[in-house]
């Protein structure tokens, strides 16, 4: 069955357009991602900033092209946190009314499943994981083995949102870096004492670290690509003394470079909390989980 899912998300909306056989991705046509701020003073307005919604428009309007091309019998888009929090979320549900693009928000109880999942359809293991994966507004924390959930939380600790709240400075005093870091610290301490054998991270943070430390965004060289401790610490200092058109200059994309500092700050101290020395980065994520979900239903 060929499915079009799209994970509509604070920072990023996404377009995959793949084949699903027997539960399983077995073909990818289409996959788009497209920076978008949907989250844009979300936090202090709770409600979605006029100018987000015309780059969400912008955007979906370009999907439906894409999608109208390739044709798929199912389409579903699912929105995460920010749509949640917005006290205007039916307008972006009229944007998606208008180009015919079927939405739903994802139920809090369901989140943590079509993350997972989809973090983990291209993986063979069945190793003892923690799945973390950074949106805009929220970050999710999910444990799990095999196939089988363990534990799952959702924190509001996106990297735009803690960008907002934090960081008012690029460079960035220490006193801003030390404040987000307290904050992160205290809100990841409940996560529990889970033995796991490896960090799963998933979403534009790590993907957008190895893009640049490869020098090229490729699927085939970032799914599977390793960050040490060191590495991301190294990163963080260096991020701490540049301008946002200096990271810009650096290879990281417009719509991210000024929220990376804060991505990796989670990164950090997510792997300190569940003491490990590295994230193996994956290109999959929620996306997958949706056109995994829309295959399965009657």
């Amino acid at each position: 069955m060929k499915v079009a899912a799209l994970d509509l998300g604070s920072n990023t909306f996404l377009c995959l357009i793949c084949e699903v056989e027997q539960l399983t991705i077995t073909k990818t046509y289409s996959d788009e991602v497209q920076v978008v701020r949907l989250g844009q003073g979300l936090s202090a307005s709770k409600k979605f900033h006029p100018d987000a919604l015309v780059r969400a428009r912008e955007c979906l309007s370009k999907f439906k092209t894409l999608i109208d091309q390739h044709r798929p019998e199912r389409i579903l888009a699912m929105a995460t946190s920010a749509a949640r929090d917005a006290e205007n979320q039916h307008e972006l549900f009229q944007i998606c009314s208008d180009l015919n693009i079927p939405i739903e928000i994802i139920p809090g109880e369901k989140e943590a499943d079509i993350t997972y999942r989809g973090a983990t359809s291209g993986q063979a293991s069945n190793s003892n994981r923690l799945i973390i994966d950074i949106g805009g507004g929220s970050t999710e924390f999910i444990f799990g083995e095999g196939s089988q959930i363990n534990f799952a939380r959702s924190f509001d600790i996106g990297c735009v949102r803690l960008t907002e709240k934090f960081i008012t400075q690029q460079p960035t005093p220490d006193v801003q870096i030390e404040s987000c870091r307290s904050f992160i610290k205290k809100t990841i301490a409940i996560l529990p004492e889970i033995q796991i054998e490896n960090v799963l991270a998933v979403a534009g943070t790590p993907t957008t670290l190895a893009a640049v430390e490869i020098g090229k965004f490729s699927v085939d060289l970032i799914d599977g690509y390793e960050m040490s401790i060191e590495s991301l610490e190294k990163w963080l200092c260096r991020l701490v003394k540049l301008n946002v058109q200096e990271k810009i200059d650096l290879g990281f994309p417009a719509g991210r470079a000024d929220v990376m500092l804060v991505g990796v700050l989670i990164l950090i101290e997510t792997l300190k909390k569940v003491n490990l020395s590295k994230i193996v980065v994956s290109t999959r994520g929620v996306r997958h989980g949706v056109a995994l979900e829309l295959a399965s239903r009657p």
